[in-house]
């Protein structure tokens, strides 16, 4: 049906990544707390050539190991927001707009559009659907630039940080 992933990986990025650094992100991206000793034991090579490679990674600012809070599993309320600036829009306010939007705690993702409907994208997370459309609406409101905004109440993620999780007391 599909290609497997590390196929796809190995042909997108064949000038950055070859199949050893494909599979040690992969191992990273189902657990960043994995040590380079066990890295080394699950691909059978020597741990000197895996933290080698992982820190090459890291340098390169290609690969990067974070901390992610699954919203899904927290039972928090998030949304995409598509925004459209007006014709008229100067590139100094965009600027201004999307350092705002950077620095919003509540904003977790901002994404840059060239043409289509719409010019950015921000992701919003909030306690419940009520403060979070509240807190998206004085957000954008405040902002001369913004001509429409589209708000899409998320309900799950299936393939982005959608991981089972168990809580340990």
């Amino acid at each position: 049906m599909y290609e497997d992933e590390s196929v796809v990986l190995r042909r997108i990025l064949k000038d950055k990544l070859d199949g050893l650094d494909i599979k040690i992100y992969q191992l990273l991206r189902e657990n960043g707390r994995m040590s380079d000793t066990k890295i080394a034991e699950k691909l059978g090579v020597s741990v000197t050539t895996i933290r080698r490679r992982r820190m090459r990674l890291q340098e390169e600012g290609i690969l990067q190991i974070i901390a992610l809070i699954l919203l899904r599993a927290a039972d928090v309320a998030y949304a995409d927001v598509l925004v459209k600036f007006k014709k008229h829009a100067k590139m100094e306010n965009i600027r201004e707009f999307l350092s705002k939007a950077v620095m919003n705690p509540r904003i977790y993702e901002v994404t840059e559009y060239i043409g289509g409907e719409c010019d950015v994208l921000l992701r919003f997370f909030e306690a419940n659907p009520e403060t979070l459309k509240y807190h998206i609406d004085k957000f954008l409101r405040e902002e001369d630039i913004v001509e429409k905004y589209t708000i899409y109440l998320a309900i799950g993620s299936p393939k982005a940080w959608y991981r089972q999780f168990k809580l340990r007391f």
